[in-house]
């Protein structure tokens, strides 16, 4: 299966949906919190052997950086220097932010202008399916970055696991499906109690996508940064949702 991840537009993309999530003015944000957060992701994408770009890298270790020197003894000049990096990256944020906003405005003069000429009917065609740009996708990523990283710290305690050779995408939908119960909700971390090893872990991940991107299973995030659940597709969910 071909999953391509483009809801982030960039490395300020990936901080400035982090930075939101805690409703709060950007300069009060944890940037600790932020920091370990981003690199939880990069961390997924290369675990999944999903192509990540090299500004997200640069990104990455700037960030490494700043949370380094965090952990140092408080010294007045290296503080100084650890603010200013905070600072600068913040800075960096709102200024993103800002345009973002703007951009999204012109996007929608746009739609407007558009609406006063005809235009030729356009086929489209998609030869690879992609993740739809949708919040609660998201966040379900994110939280698979936290719990994959659980995971790795489990397994490493775990001398007596034996790897599988290979784990089929196709098998591991019918155990996530067996797994939702009819008109009940299931905590995204529970689906992944009885796993094994890593390949385990991200092979069932792949699962769900595949479920979430044929819609025979929902998200469900009542707040930010609270569990995700998935339940199964019917009428009556639709109805919710709409």
């Amino acid at each position: 299966m071909d999953i391509k991840l483009k809801d982030f537009e960039g490395p300020l993309d990936l901080l400035l949906h982090l930075v939101s999530k805690y409703q709060m003015d950007i300069y009060d944000v944890p940037i600790t919190e932020v920091i370990e957060q981003y690199l939880a992701y990069i961390s997924t994408l290369q675990a999944m052997r999903l192509e990540v770009a090299g500004e997200y890298m640069v990104m990455a270790s700037q960030l490494m950086l700043i949370k380094s020197r965090k952990l140092l003894p408080k010294v007045a000049e290296v503080s100084d220097l650890e603010d200013d990096l905070e600072q600068d990256l913040l800075s960096q944020i709102e200024e993103y932010r800002k345009f973002k906003l703007l951009g999204e405005q012109l996007e929608v003069k746009h739609q407007e202008r558009a609406q006063y000429y005809s235009k030729a009917p356009t086929e489209l065609i998609y030869e690879d399916a992609e993740l739809v740009h949708d919040k609660t996708t998201i966040d379900l990523f994110l939280a698979f970055s936290t719990l994959l990283t659980k995971k790795k710290e489990e397994f490493s305690k775990n001398h007596t696991t034996i790897l599988r050779d290979e784990y089929k995408i196709e098998d591991m939908m019918v155990i996530v499906r067996e797994s939702l119960v009819e008109g009940q909700q299931l905590c995204l971390q529970d689906l992944f109690k009885e796993t094994k090893d890593l390949q385990e872990v991200i092979t069932l991940f792949l699962a769900t996508l595949e479920l979430i991107k044929t819609q025979e299973i929902l998200l469900i995030q009542k707040e930010s940064f609270g569990d995700i659940y998935l339940i199964k597709k019917n009428e009556e969910n639709q109805v919710e949702q709409s």
